[in-house]
């Protein structure tokens, strides 16, 4: 449409020179004044051309800047609708995923409810051990000296006491003695010519061949010796015969030993 206007134009204004040209009515002869007319109106379309070039120049650059500007502008929006509709399959795509996912949680079989029980405490019994003969003696420096001894086969391997006590005794010819070593007291009386161990006290890092010593806690003594004992006060004694340990307890712990007997 464009080019027909311009072409339209262009024929009209060469047409209007044409006729100029042809001098319509006028002698065919040419005159001096004609042939500086004619020069004259040939000059004046040559420039009417030139001029109508130009102005289709001008009318072409816009055009086509115009066209150019045209097809930015349909580019551009032919980009926009396309990172629209990518925008919109993201979008759909998504959605999809998300109907899936609550899809696959809605099949899942509900979780069982769990409960939680306390743990019920259950009372440990300690394992319980006895006493033997075994157990009627006191470590002393390595030495077990056993109650109902003779002191008398033990005095070389402990050396000199720490403390030595002796007492005429009351029925027999001879002395009643206390020998001291450490934390271990061991009192003696004669009979028959021998020193008898008939008491031995402990208040210090001695330990019975139990392995019980001043600090074992009760359970330690249960499982040593068991739960049959007897209480006198504060003190478990256990017993065999006329032989005894004697445990003083002060706050559930071993604070003194003593055996006894004969």
């Amino acid at each position: 449409m464009k080019n027909t206007k311009k072409s339209l134009m262009i024929a009209a204004v060469l047409a209007g020179s044409i006729a100029a040209m042809s001098g319509c009515g006028a002698s065919n002869k040419p005159t001096v004044e004609n042939t500086t007319e004619s020069a004259a109106q040939v000059q004046s379309v040559s420039e009417i051309q030139t001029e109508v070039e130009s102005k289709t120049e001008v009318v072409s650059e816009t055009e086509t800047a115009s066209e150019i500007e045209t097809e930015t502008e349909t580019e551009t929006e032919t980009m926009s609708e396309t990172e629209t509709t990518s925008k919109t399959e993201t979008e759909k795509q998504s959605e999809t995923k998300t109907e899936a996912g609550l899809q696959s949680e809605a099949q899942k079989p509900p979780m069982e409810t769990q409960t939680t029980s306390e743990p019920v405490l259950e009372s440990v019994a300690v394992a319980e051990g006895s006493v033997s003969e075994g157990d009627f003696a006191v470590l002393v420096k390595g030495t077990a000296i056993p109650l109902g001894g003779d002191m008398r086969n033990y005095v070389g391997l402990l050396g000199d006491p720490d403390d030595f006590a002796s007492a005429k005794s009351c029925t027999e010819a001879g002395e009643d003695k206390v020998y001291t070593y450490g934390g271990a007291v061991i009192y003696t009386y004669i009979t028959n010519g021998a020193d008898i161990i008939s008491l031995i006290e402990v208040t210090g890092g001695e330990a019975l061949p139990s392995g019980i010593h001043i600090g074992s806690t009760k359970d330690e003594v249960i499982a040593a010796y068991g739960s049959n004992y007897t209480e006198d006060g504060t003190e478990l004694l256990y017993q065999i015969g006329n032989k005894t340990i004697g445990l003083q307890m002060t706050n559930e712990k071993v604070s003194f030993m003593e055996l006894f007997g004969l």
